[in-house]
């Protein structure tokens, strides 16, 4: 009876969870707010400044800055722009969806020197003088279109009436005449109506601007991104593409090698991927391709918490412990090791994130959002199911699990976690491995001194300008268009699945209101016809420069708070040699895009900090496992410390290997088959993945080993004729035995 309890319980678990999963997900996934990049459109960053003089920004000032913006956008019925005040002096605007940018990006510009003037050019009222959003169309008897407007102070108005009676006015913008009534009567309410042989859209094109009222500041472009809505949703439809192609080979990774863990760890994945989207949209997150590109990533880092749990659970069950013993001793002593290493990955997405902007923050808080949720799925809920199944004792068959019978010592016989194949004496193929890094380094100096890196805009200033045909073309053809239209850019290259996308880069600002795109894109439009999209992004110098310290500042930050955490958690000579790990990786990588000329731009950064993430995360595995073997062992001699190095790095390479494979179908899968503009970001993230396992297996364990060997001291020469006719084991390492 309570077997059959246990296991309707578990079914039943399984069948809600999953029926959830499956019934609410086609809303969840209506409801995801997409990116510019996704779905078309542009940002804009702008710097305030005081119209007169100089002086700084009150916040209130910028605030009202921001609001009037966004009525200028609500006027034009734009759905749900974004728009928020950064620092002190700068509002970042987001619109996405726009299918006339060149209107709403000419209606944003616009000087908001909005005045009503009387017949001698005087000022009479200001834009701030208007009851904000109050002005509105109405009709007379004929049912033609009138505007009526309110004022804040009805004694200036009734004033203003009394003394231009039968007077004309003008309602300006900047010196533009928007229309110019006679005062009819003396207006003692703060009303007005303005009448005319106004059309409709007439109209209601003096009443937006009314509406809007006057910008206290003005504002100069700095930084701003476009993406045509086709080119968005291409890249939405590739990336979602290969996200699904990457998730699916996860799974039957999972399936394949763990078997009835493996249908669990599906389970709990599905169930994180559903979470995933259900808390970005109750945090109204955006999701942009970064975004995307984090969501895939993170499927890939939550199969690490369970292939550490089932890995540690294959090595208990190798001791002859029953399949619950072996899972309870397990999850114990893996619950650390994987709390460490999401740890430290966390830390590198909150450098992200405060430092970050645009779609990097996105990314970050897509990360973030991803190790907190796989902490939560592919511990606890994972961990419950497994015990679920394994207390119903069906299946006590090791073969089920992964794990041959031959492969199982005998109770007696397990002092230590076996391991089934060949172990490889990596400490002593140090010095290859030394010589290996520090030659591919000198390259990487070298490479750097002569060639430097192929900075994109975001580092380097200017325009960066890529345009999507529809059909192929060679680079001698787009550069002529593009010099018959007008222009010399510093770069230019074709790519794309088909050939048929044109990336340009100008070391100079094109026209911030997008003229100069416009007639490129025009030109490419009259060869190849009208379905042609942009991809625009436009940084200015100071920007430029202030992105590069973020960068750098960004990095510094992360390797500096995984110092600190490594430090408290372990010991020095860990988290010194963790760092000169990932600090090697960070270099292969920047190296590897020297060498190549490949583009440096934010989504590289954040790729690097994302490889930060997973080196550290799988050199804290391995030291987890040397600390722990240390727990265990009486070291004496520096051969007692090479095995106990030895022995751990075999004991763990399983899993080293197996994450980074799950990993890697997610990276090469955007790599492959994902939008370009995150293929320099996939491709920067597969190279990092690989030299990151190198570096924990190979380096990192090798410079603690070195820098252990320092705090050996010494045995007297007794000590040690003692030891010689009393020879001690090794390794004595004690495990619990326990039967549950």
């Amino acid at each position: 009876m309570l077997l059959l309890k246990r296991l309707a319980a578990l079914i039943l678990t399984i069948a809600l969870t999953l029926g959830v999963v499956f019934l609410t997900s086609p809303g969840i996934v209506d409801h995801v707010r997409l990116g510019l990049d996704l779905k078309g459109g542009f940002e804009i960053l702008y710097e305030a400044s005081p119209i007169q003089g100089d002086g700084e920004i009150p916040a209130d000032t910028l605030r009202q800055t921001a609001k009037s913006l966004e009525k200028r956008i609500n006027a034009l019925g734009t759905a749900e722009p974004e728009l928020w005040t950064e620092g002190t002096n700068r509002i970042r605007v987001r619109i996405a969806g726009v299918t006339d940018e060149e209107q709403v990006r000419e209606m944003l510009k616009k000087p908001a020197e909005l005045t009503v003037r009387g017949p001698d050019n005087e000022i009479e009222l200001t834009g701030t003088d208007f009851v904000e959003g109050a002005a509105q169309v109405v009709y007379d008897e004929m049912r033609n279109p009138n505007i009526q407007v309110t004022v804040k102070d009805t004694a200036k108005l009734q004033s203003l009436s009394e003394r231009l009676l039968g007077q004309t006015i003008s309602i300006n913008l900047d010196e533009r005449v928007l229309t110019a009534p006679v005062i009819q009567a003396v207006l003692t309410n703060g009303i007005c109506r303005i009448t005319g042989k106004f059309t409709y859209d007439d109209a209601k094109n003096i009443v937006d601007t009314i509406n809007m009222g006057a910008l206290p500041l003005k504002l100069t472009e700095k930084f701003s991104q476009s993406v045509g809505a086709s080119l968005g949703q291409q890249s939405l439809e590739q990336t979602l593409t290969a996200g699904a192609a990457g998730s699916l080979l996860i799974l039957l990774f999972m399936l394949a090698l763990y078997r009835l863990p493996g249908i669990v760890a599906s389970i709990t994945l599905i169930t994180y991927s559903w979470l995933l989207l259900l808390f970005m949209n109750l945090m109204q997150a955006t999701l942009t391709l970064p975004g995307i590109a984090a969501f895939v990533l993170g499927i890939g880092m939550a199969v690490d918490a369970n292939i550490i749990n089932y890995e540690r659970f294959r090595e208990e069950l190798r001791t002859g412990k029953t399949p619950l013993s072996a899972f309870k001793a397990g999850s114990k002593r893996s619950f650390k090791t994987i709390m460490d290493a999401n740890v430290t990955t966390l830390i590198a997405g909150f450098v992200l994130f405060s430092l970050g902007s645009g779609a990097i923050k996105g990314f970050a808080i897509t990360l973030i959002m991803s190790i907190v949720l796989s902490i939560f799925t592919n511990i606890y809920f994972s961990q419950w199911l497994l015990r679920m199944f394994l207390r119903t004792g069906l299946v006590e068959n090791t073969r089920v699990y992964g794990v041959k019978p031959e492969q199982i010592m005998a109770h007696t016989e397990a002092a230590e976690l076996p391991t089934i194949r060949k172990s490889i004496d990596f400490v002593r193929r140090r010095r290859a491995f030394f010589s290996i890094s520090v030659i591919t380094t000198l390259l990487g100096i070298a490479s750097l001194l002569i060639f430097n890196l192929n900075y994109g805009v975001d580092f380097k200033a200017g325009t960066s300008l890529d345009i999507t045909l529809g059909r192929s073309i060679d680079a001698s053809t787009a550069g002529q268009i593009v010099r018959k239209a007008g222009f010399e850019p510093s770069v230019l290259s074709v790519g794309g699945n088909g050939q048929d996308r044109v990336s340009m880069r100008f070391d100079h600002v094109l026209d911030p209101s997008g003229k100069d795109s416009a007639g490129i894109v025009a030109a490419f439009a009259a060869e190849y016809g009208e379905h042609v999209s942009k991809e625009e992004n436009t940084v200015d110098p100071g920007i430029a420069r202030e992105l590069a310290l973020q960068a750098l500042y960004a990095v510094a930050l992360a390797s500096l708070g995984i110092l600190l955490y490594v430090c408290i958690r372990f010991e020095w000579r860990f988290a010194l040699a963790a760092i000169v790990a990932l600090l090697h990786d960070a270099f292969f990588v920047v190296s590897v895009f020297s060498v190549f000329e490949l583009e440096v731009n934010l989504p590289f950064v954040a790729a690097m900090l994302t490889i930060i993430g997973y080196s550290i995360n799988d050199t804290v595995v391995i030291f987890d496992r040397i600390r722990e073997n240390m727990r265990f062992a009486r070291v004496r001699t520096f051969e007692d410390l090479i095995q106990i190095v030895n022995r751990s790095v075999n004991q763990t390479l399983s899993r080293s290997v197996n994450t980074v494979i799950a990993v890697l179908f997610a990276s090469l899968a955007l790599l492959f088959w994902g939008s370009e503009s995150i293929r320099m970001f996939s491709l920067a993230m597969s190279i990092g993945l690989i030299v990151g396992m190198y570096s924990s297996i190979c380096i990192a364990s090798q410079i603690w080993l070195l820098l252990k060997k320092r705090s050996l001291r010494p045995r007297p020469q007794r000590e040690q004729r003692a030891e010689g006719l009393y020879p001690l084991p090794v390794l004595p390492i004690a495990y619990e035995d326990e039967e549950d």
